[in-house]
């Protein structure tokens, strides 16, 4: 099963986030630009791990 990523994005000066699962970290920017192409501003992975540990950032492509 492919690990799901958070769309940081910005509208009305406000940032906003919508979850997707999709292969990688570039195919999540592919998606936000697609979907945001003038608000992306970040993607972040999302880690259920047993280490508690929550989110971790990608690097933008």
């Amino acid at each position: 099963m492919p690990p799901f990523y958070d769309l940081i994005f910005q509208r009305k000066g406000e940032l906003q986030t919508e979850t997707v699962q999709v292969a990688d970290a570039a195919q999540a920017w592919r998606l936000g630009r697609e979907r945001y192409p003038h608000c992306i501003r970040g993607v972040v992975r999302r880690d259920a791990g047993r280490d508690g540990s929550a989110a971790e950032p990608s690097k933008r492509r």
